[in-house]
């Protein structure tokens, strides 16, 4: 029990400042890292030692950091309780650092995150690494091999950046494979004053090793999830990637497990996994016999036909049983402006995934990066953006809106369009006679019971252009010479290729937004239960934005949001005028019922929002309950 608390303890310590994280920002570009060691204090792993981390020998890293001059301080917490950390010792650091105007670097264990420069008062082991030292893979030993504690150790280096001229000075820490909870803990002296995790941001965990040194077990898997979200058909079964961590010392060709008090199951994997390495292996799971979201337990129970030796042998996953899948529509919120010299890249990649996907595509473009914009939005919710261009994908994971994290947004968007949805909504947008205002209704139905669920409402503005210098975008691509052929618009010769762009027309401008707090909430929604909010936003009154808007070009959002704030599904639909619209009215309300008629003839059971209503001649009427 002591050891479960301290561990909480520590992520409650690290977690703390996970919002402070979000400056820190991807790179595009791949390291291709070998596995062993580049420079002349190589160490290899002896009898009853092997190097280990949370990032494997064969990942392809990336960059990650501020895009600033400062002092970065990152690490990985060992807990001392698992396969390879209980009762074990560290005899060196495997690092990379390729940054190009780096001083200060140095490699340190502590048994508590460092609040200031480590250094010999609070740090166990400390020691600073030549600049002519640096590259891939740098080794430094320990003078004195030291134990690692039950509860846990800190493994980090520090390093200072002077110029953020290059790529590798703008994003000088070294991440790959999956986001852990322990894989990356990060600190900068000004930016990011205290430490923060950015796991389950996407990151990928910190490519730093320890050459761990002791008994190892012969049998030993754990296994985990990369998603812990899987979804399935009332009915059928679904396949899901078990990633599967080897920390035995024999490889593994079969493994056998259980689904929570369900039937021994074996699988043979289509390689051998060697020692302490990971992969992945793909099982069938069953859907349970009603449309719930249940929690299971994957247990694996033996290793090669004997018994799992880990210590951590289970992982949980959560299954969603679905009468029917849903389509998701996939929400791609852009942070961008026209004094944004790049952002010409993220308007390219937004119009690439308007014209590749349609109406799944529900795109709202945030220009907020400079107020003198004539598109500049003062009031939307905040997501977290610290660079333009900049966007998050249905407010689970920030990336590059032209390149993504994969090279191409529309990878990630592909990926994100694939998870089925569990709630359905549908929006309707009337515009008033004045066209001052929309009113806004949203219907959303629930496949099954859920937790509270709150709603967002956005207009959105397309064919958006002006003249005067408040419209005219910055380019910084107008110089140059670009590979890639959608881009060339805005480099040197295109038609765009100018540093500052008059003319250009922009699509999906958010133009008002209404967020959860001024909403009226959908709360807990049982299964197959519709409800309908309605809310009014007043449209743009500067004339900048008045004159640019045109019938027909405005569109309702309607954003389902989740208790933990990612986009459940959400949907995006024209406005349409006031014209042909007639009101309803009441005849003889009571305290229980209403009677409505239009043209003297009574509706039967009219919804709130937009009805559509067949009259007796064959007409259709439009008819608005409020």
């Amino acid at each position: 029990m002591k050891k479960f608390c301290t561990l909480l303890a520590v992520l409650a310590a690290i977690c703390a400042g996970t919002a402070q994280a979000q400056v820190m920002k991807k790179s595009t570009v791949r390291h291709d890292v070998k596995a062993d060691g580049q420079t002349t204090t190589a160490i290899e792993a002896g009898e009853n030692q092997t190097w280990w981390g949370y990032v494997g020998d064969a990942t392809e890293l990336s960059g990650t950091g501020i895009n600033k001059n400062d002092t970065y301080h990152c690490a990985i917490y060992l807990t001392g309780q698992d396969d390879m950390t209980a009762d074990k010792k560290i005899q060196a650091v495997r690092f990379s650092l390729v940054a190009s105007h780096v001083i200060g670097v140095k490699v340190w264990i502590a048994n508590r995150l460092p609040t200031a420069t480590p250094s010999a008062d609070n740090t166990l082991w400390v020691q600073s690494v030549a600049k002519d030292d640096l590259g891939e893979n740098i080794d430094v030993a320990l003078d004195t091999p030291l134990d690692i504690p039950a509860e846990g150790l800190y493994v980090g280096y520090s390093f200072t950046i002077t110029s953020a001229s290059t790529e590798s000075d703008q994003y000088p820490i070294l991440v790959g494979g999956n986001d852990h909870p322990y894989g990356l803990l990060v600190r900068t002296n000004t930016a990011i004053p205290n430490w923060s995790t950015l796991y389950g941001q996407g990151f990928g965990s910190l490519s730093i090793k320890v050459l761990m040194e002791g008994q190892f077990a012969e049998r030993a898997v754990v296994p985990s999830f990369a998603t812990e979200n899987h979804f399935v058909e009332k009915g059928k079964q679904t396949d899901v990637d078990l990633m599967l961590t080897n920390n035995g010392q024999s490889a593994v060709s079969n493994i056998s497990y259980t689904i929570d008090d369900g039937q021994e199951q074996t699988v043979s994997l289509s390689k051998a996994l060697k020692p302490f390495a990971t992969d992945y292996v793909t099982i069938s799971v069953a859907a349970d016999a009603t449309a719930q979201s249940s929690t299971k337990t994957l247990t694996v129970t033996r290793v090669n036909g004997e018994a799992n030796q880990s210590v951590s042998p289970s992982a949980q996953f959560t299954l969603n049983t679905l009468d029917q899948f849903i389509q998701r529509n996939v929400v791609v919120e852009e942070f961008t402006g026209t004094a944004c010299g790049f952002c010409p890249r993220g308007m390219v990649g937004m119009e690439k995934l308007r014209e590749k996907f349609g109406d799944r595509f529900v795109g709202i473009a945030i220009h907020q990066y400079n107020e003198t914009d004539a598109m500049y939005i003062a009031n939307y919710a905040s997501l977290g953006f610290s660079g333009a261009p900049s966007c998050i994908i249905d407010r689970t994971m920030m990336t590059d809106p032209y390149y993504g994290d994969s090279g191409d947004i529309c990878n990630e968007f592909s990926w994100a369009m694939e998870v089925p949805a569990t709630v359905a909504v549908d929006v309707v947008g009337i515009i008033d006679e004045a066209e001052t205002e929309v009113a806004v209704t949203a219907s959303v139905t629930s496949l099954f019971d859920t937790s509270d669920l709150r709603i967002e409402y956005v207009l959105v503005g397309d064919g958006l252009s002006g003249s005067t210098n408040a419209w005219t975008q910055s380019n910084n691509y107008a110089t140059s010479a670009v590979a890639e052929e959608d881009l060339k618009i805005f480099a040197r010769g295109g038609k765009y290729g100018q540093s500052n762009v008059i003319g250009y027309v922009f699509n999906d401008v958010a133009l008002a937004w209404a967020g959860s707090s001024d909403v009226e909430p959908l709360g807990k929604l049982t299964g197959g239960q519709t409800r309908k909010v309605s809310h009014t936003l007043k449209l743009p009154t500067k004339a900048t934005m008045r004159n640019a808007l045109r019938k027909g070009t405005i569109h309702a959002v309607a954003l389902i949001i989740n208790a933990d704030g990612t986009i459940a599904n959400a949907v995006k639909k024209q406005v349409v005028d006031a014209t042909g619209i007639s009101s309803v009215t009441t005849d003889a309300p009571t305290a229980t019922t209403q009677r409505y008629s239009i043209d003297g003839r009574q509706l039967s059971a009219p919804q709130r929002g937009l009805n559509v209503v067949r009259m007796s001649d064959g007409s259709v009427r439009k008819v608005v309950v409020k």
